[in-house]
């Protein structure tokens, strides 16, 4: 029971900090907070739910085209509802309103198209969503296989960020006029940005939908999971996702052992709370205090 429990929350554990790292691939250049990014992880799996299960597309290649698709439509997010603010102050919070609004959209025009029913989705070949015989613990081939991508993605976009691009990326997030001077752009870093965090909530959204099901209500769940996984993990941080991530998805499994199930947004806010408290800036914040 214990050994389900933890299973279960590494599982969903995963998929917060895959949100987590769309915020942080977007906050990095921007400081902006997409509060559309769920809604585009909503559109992934509502993809794959039109995709696979309607249309008989290829799993692989459903997957592919998903993520080029969404990662036009935040490309088009950041031009339309970003771009003109941060043009106007790069230190505004105009975007709020603004993404917010992109994030609305997005709900009534899906909502349009499908019910609120959820949808089953296939796991990808070779893997499976059933469980298997491994001395009582109910794991199946796909939760290893999305908890090793999950680590594996942490680790790629980190390294993502120690190439040439990267290192531009992190030069407009300490200082984007002193990044301009030194022949950066940061809008193109931006657009770039926005396109990268559209491909991985694509993505997130499609390795969600085996085990949680398609549905137009997933993406404000996981909006929320993922927001407190990159609060706790630290703003800019993947690899503080990562163990925020994980952090959250084995709390709220073990409150709902112990407790009930109706807890777990109580239990993870609590854990938010309680380690914003000890840590302002998350447990591995690489934002630092400026004397000016």
């Amino acid at each position: 029971m214990w050994l389900d429990a933890i299973v279960s929350g590494l599982t969903a554990g995963s998929l917060y900090c895959l949100v987590a790292m769309g915020f942080n691939i977007l906050y990095r250049p921007t400081k902006v907070f997409n509060f559309a990014q769920g809604d585009l992880v909503m559109l992934g799996s509502m993809a794959s739910a039109l995709l696979i299960t309607q249309q008989s597309w290829p799993w692989y290649a459903a997957l592919a085209a998903a993520m080029v698709a969404i990662a036009l439509l935040a490309l088009l997010e950041e031009r339309i509802a970003v771009a003109p603010v941060l043009k106007r102050s790069a230190n505004g919070t105009a975007w709020i309103i603004t993404t917010l609004a992109v994030s609305m959209i997005i709900t009534n025009a899906v909502g349009k198209v499908w019910g609120p029913d959820p949808i089953v989705v296939h796991a990808p070949p070779p893997f499976s969503v059933g469980v298997l015989p491994l001395n009582g613990v109910s794991v199946s081939s796909y939760q290893i296989a999305l908890i090793a991508l999950t680590l594996l993605l942490v680790f790629g976009i980190d390294q993502l960020y120690r190439s040439l691009w990267g290192k531009a990326t992190l030069a407009v997030a300490e200082d984007r006029d002193a990044a301009l001077l030194r022949g950066i752009d940061p809008g193109s870093i931006s657009r770039w940005s926005f396109a990268l965090g559209g491909m991985l909530a694509g993505a997130t959204g499609y390795l969600a939908s085996p085990v949680l099901s398609a549905s137009t209500t997933l993406g404000g769940v996981l909006l929320l999971k993922g927001f407190a996984a990159a609060a706790i993990g630290g703003l800019g941080s993947n690899r503080g996702a990562l163990i925020a991530g994980y952090m959250i998805g084995l709390v709220e499994a073990m409150s709902a052992l112990l407790l009930s199930p109706g807890y777990d947004n109580a239990v993870m806010l609590a854990l938010v709370l309680i380690v914003l408290l000890a840590r302002p800036g998350g447990l591995f914040s690489t934002l630092e205090a400026r004397t000016v």
